[in-house]
């Protein structure tokens, strides 16, 4: 599964499944309030940013509060306004690469990383390869394939670098870490905990290296066939050599077969999509659902700040919640077809979207409201904080891209849109849209440069 909607173990164990002269964009009115319309499940996963801004206004005093509480874990309390206010940004292109137009074709592109040097490697969960184009979107080499071996994977829907510079790509089922060198050389496998008593363990999106021992999402199953009982621990993990060493956070859940089976969207649609690590080996997450907070870990596994910010879930429409219950129930009962569950949904949708680190230390995020209440044509808009927790600026995107279709990259002083990643992975699901009457679009990858940002830190 993609970037933005998550299943549960039984689902994803079936599916095994910078720079040429720039292009502005066209000129254009003042922009409109976007047409309101579903929010389906996000496409997720990094994000991007901007060229020029206007000026920020004056900046005043941080109105919020710092309290530490019995544990000694600090809680940076913001107030729901920005400390810098609101600005706009119009993005500038690059470059593109596949699409209508284009000699690429893709996938399901489940992540974009950058090297060093600039190049660019793009994972393709679909076609189990990843792409590397350098800094000007041209094509270097293919690496990986589909398979059981060293360097091969199936359906990976992460990867980030090791300390020593190899690639690790993260399979979901059966739940393994295969190697490549940048230049595609197989390597061993990086050894990941098991389940006890026999059971499996999966893989989920998200994850970094920490020097040495690497964060990752967890999920650890077992079935028990006298009863009936599947279970899993689904957790985030500090782990090195098969072994863990700390646990941060930690969700069982589990399905009774044998009757009805329901399951919950607060409960399955956790905390995969809303967790990584930060450039400076801390680990963040969003573990609530109508809870605007983000817990942050150091390299240690002790739970260091939480941040918080005054915030009012988005409520959903009844056609939104009967959308997004047939789009979970479609796939689900594929995977269960003797038991086929229903869905319990949540009224609200989950505050968080998605959580994009920056290299200077910020942490941006695209809330709820921020993916569903913008103008057209924009990426969205987002929460800005300084690295220690303090709600600083909402920065609204403008450029080619759908915050509930397509999925945004973060890297170095390049954002990356990947198009049509929600349609793209609901069709390689067998899955139909209400509202889709045509193919989906071909998937492409656009290319924007950052420049200098001032979000007033300070």
């Amino acid at each position: 599964m993609a970037a933005g909607t998550h299943l549960p173990p039984s689902a994803e164990r079936a599916s095994r499944a910078c720079f040429p002269a720039a292009r502005t964009a066209k000129p254009r009115s003042l922009p409109t309030m976007r047409t309101p319309r579903l929010a389906r499940p996000s496409a997720a996963s990094i994000l991007l940013l901007a060229l020029i801004l206007a000026p920020a206004a004056q900046a005043g005093e941080w109105q919020g509060q710092e309290v530490t509480d019995l544990d000694g874990v600090l809680h940076m309390e913001n107030p729901a306004a920005p400390l810098n206010g609101h600005t706009t940004v119009d993005l500038v292109e690059q470059w593109r690469l596949g699409g209508a137009d284009g000699d690429e074709i893709f996938g399901v592109i489940t992540k974009v990383l950058t090297d060093d040097e600039g190049n660019l490697y793009v994972l393709d969960s679909q076609l189990s390869e990843i792409s590397v184009y350098d800094p000007q979107g041209n094509l270097l080499r293919t690496m990986g394939r589909e398979g059981e071996g060293p360097g091969e994977f199936r359906m990976a829907q992460d990867m980030f670098f090791l300390d020593d510079g190899r690639i690790a790509v993260l399979q979901v089922f059966p739940g393994r870490i295969p190697t490549l060198t940048k230049d595609g050389e197989p390597g061993e496998d990086y050894p990941i905990p098991t389940a006890d008593g026999g059971g499996q363990a999966i893989l989920r999106q998200g994850g970094g290296s920490l020097g040495g021992p690497v964060a990752i999402s967890l999920g650890l199953n077992n079935f028990d066939q006298a009863t009936g009982s599947f279970t899993q621990n689904r957790m985030i993990v500090i782990a090195q050599d098969g072994e863990i060493l700390h646990t941060l956070h930690s969700e069982p859940r589990s399905i009774q077969f044998g009757g009805a089976v329901v399951m919950k969207e607060k409960q399955w649609d956790s905390f995969d999509r809303v967790w990584g690590v930060t450039p400076d080996h801390r680990i963040y997450a969003n573990v609530g659902w109508d809870d605007y907070s983000l817990k942050i870990w150091n390299d240690q596994g002790e739970l260091e700040r939480i941040i918080e910010r005054d915030y009012e879930s988005r409520p959903r429409t009844s056609e939104e919640i009967a959308e997004r219950k047939g789009i979970f129930e479609q796939m689900t009962a594929r995977q269960m077809p003797g038991s086929p569950p229903t869905w319990e949904m949540e009224s609200v949708d989950k505050d968080f979207e998605g959580i994009y680190p920056r290299q200077d230390g910020s942490i941006w995020i695209l809330t709820s409201r921020g993916r569903s209440e913008n103008p057209e044509g924009s990426l969205g808009t987002f929460d800005i904080f300084d690295p220690r927790g303090r709600f600083l600026k909402q920065v609204t995107l403008m450029g080619e891209g759908d915050p509930q279709d397509d999925s945004y990259f973060f890297a170095g002083d390049r954002v990356f849109v990947v198009t049509d990643l929600l349609a793209a992975a609901m069709a390689a699901q067998g899955v139909a849209m209400e509202d889709e009457e045509e193919e989906p679009e071909p998937m492409s990858i656009i290319c924007y440069r950052l420049g200098d940002f001032d979000v007033g830190m300070r």
